[in-house]
């Protein structure tokens, strides 16, 4: 990297690799990922969660890994609902904690209230609170939860996570209520699990519910970068300097490239309220659990390195 550039970081969601309808082979990123220093997948980055897309799944994250390694670029992969193995980081926060990056599962104790195995995760989501260490921290009991969850519905399914297409909403048209309704809820979703688990978050970055989105709730960005599968479309968010910027992805010929003008830009700044909040809490001699830098989902877990 040139001493005169300053480190840039790309985060993406949701490419469901080796899925038909996902984000495709892992080549197709090459040219993107090597403008960056540090590339941060959040959830979901291959079908490891289906045994009909495992094989191509394994295949093609491998050769994105490849294309890190070879290149020199940092890779930091948090696990989602549909490769809940892929990694124990559930969590990442940036910039001294005023950028929080999850994936969103872990919001709603269903996970994805449209499966028709909702009410099962929701069942095994419950039991997993009921029984989680006393001594884990409450966001990593519902990292745990959200992930135990997910593999009970692949349990109960046989052949892996549901799959949504506009065959099986327009055949069960309550899917697709169920998903207007967590469409509706879900900025406010994370900002709430902002507010609770990184107060001093200025900025959170999700991903799950493969609808794109930036917006403002309760003084915090509310980012959601979208999904390379039905019914979303990708996006990324780039950190350079002291900026964010939202830019749609696009493929031009077999490569995704950013879209040149930003959707969204804004300054990393940290949440006024929660920074008070916490300031106030130490002043008072009340101990705060802040959020950690790598939050997994369990005590001993592996996490990434540090990610200031």
């Amino acid at each position: 990297m040139s001493p005169l550039r300053l480190p840039r970081t790309l985060i993406l969601s949701d490419l469901h690799l080796g899925r038909p309808g996902g984000a495709g082979r892992a080549d197709a990123f090459e040219p993107l990922l090597a403008d960056f220093d540090r590339v941060i997948v959040n959830g979901d980055i291959a079908e490891l969660h289906h045994v009909a897309y495992r094989e191509d799944a394994e295949l093609e994250l491998a050769r994105f890994r490849d294309i890190c390694v070879t290149r020199g670029i940092k890779l930091d992969l948090i696990a989602g609902n549909h490769d809940p193995y892929v990694s124990d980081v559930r969590s990442i926060a940036l910039a001294d904690g005023a950028i929080y990056i999850t994936h969103g599962d872990a919001f709603h104790p269903a996970v994805a209230p449209w499966s028709p195995q909702a009410s099962t995760m929701r069942a095994a989501f419950d039991q997993a609170i009921a029984t989680a260490p006393k001594e884990l921290a409450e966001d990593a009991a519902r990292f745990l939860a959200a992930r135990e969850a997910a593999i009970a519905e692949w349990r109960v399914m046989g052949n892996g996570a549901h799959v949504s297409t506009l065959g099986s909403m327009m055949v069960h048209p309550m899917r697709a209520l169920a998903v207007l309704r967590y469409w509706a809820r879900y900025a406010t979703l994370a900002a709430d699990w902002a507010a609770r688990f990184a107060p001093q978050a200025g900025t959170v970055i999700v991903g799950h519910s493969h609808r794109a989105f930036h917006t403002a709730v309760g003084g915090r960005h509310v980012v959601n970068t979208g999904s390379y599968g039905f019914p979303g479309r990708p996006y990324a968010v780039v950190l350079e300097g002291t900026t964010v910027r939202m830019h749609a992805l696009g493929k031009r010929g077999h490569f995704f490239a950013l879209a040149s003008n930003a959707k969204a830009a804004w300054p990393v700044s940290f949440h006024a309220e929660g920074i008070q909040r916490l300031e106030g809490a130490h002043q008072a001699g009340v101990a705060v659990s802040t959020p950690a830098m790598n939050r997994a989902a369990s005590p001993s877990a592996m996490r990434s390195s540090e990610t200031r």
